[in-house]
């Protein structure tokens, strides 16, 4: 048995749902007419084309504020790539200041080794065959910001004239 609050609803439910006609079918009559199927037909409200209108704005407005969302990840992605292709050539760029800086370090000590006084002295006098002189003779110091007296010239001698006249 069922508590009563269970079979009202139940009763309520079986109410509502229940056919028109009875249970068992009964053969149409051939003088009746014959009724058309009926449907629900929406109802017309006033302003129903407004809201149309206003949700296919707001469709609209969705897209579009998708679309936006969707160009500007495209735009990070982008930026990204060429952020990270600028890291790389950044990368690379320092590899080589790296191996250039490696070799003018050592072009720079292959240059001070070469310039020693002893190593100079010893390739002259081994390959060149110089000898080392007996006396220094050091040139006086010479101001550039005073100039110089102007030297005296001694006129050159004449030449005579009859050999003037002789060369043709």
């Amino acid at each position: 048995m069922t508590p009563p609050a269970a079979s009202a609803s139940t009763a309520r439910r079986t109410a509502q749902t229940a056919p028109a006609r009875p249970r068992g079918r009964t053969a149409p009559s051939a003088t009746a007419p014959r009724r058309a199927t009926l449907r629900l037909v929406p109802a017309r409200r006033r302003g129903a084309g407004r809201i149309r209108v206003a949700s296919e704005r707001t469709r609209l407005l969705h897209l579009l504020a998708l679309g936006v969302v969707a160009l500007a990840l495209i735009a990070v992605v982008v930026g990204q790539a060429l952020l990270a292709s600028g890291q790389v050539r950044l990368a690379s760029l320092e590899n080589e200041l790296t191996l250039e800086q490696s070799a003018n370090r050592q072009a720079q000590q292959t240059v001070a080794a070469l310039e020693t006084p002893t190593r100079i002295v010893t390739a002259a006098t081994v390959q060149l065959h110089m000898v080392r002189s007996a006396g220094v003779t050091e040139l006086p110091y010479v101001s550039l910001s005073v100039p110089l007296p102007t030297p005296k010239v001694i006129g050159v001698p004449a030449e005579p004239a009859s050999a003037a006249t002789t060369q043709p």
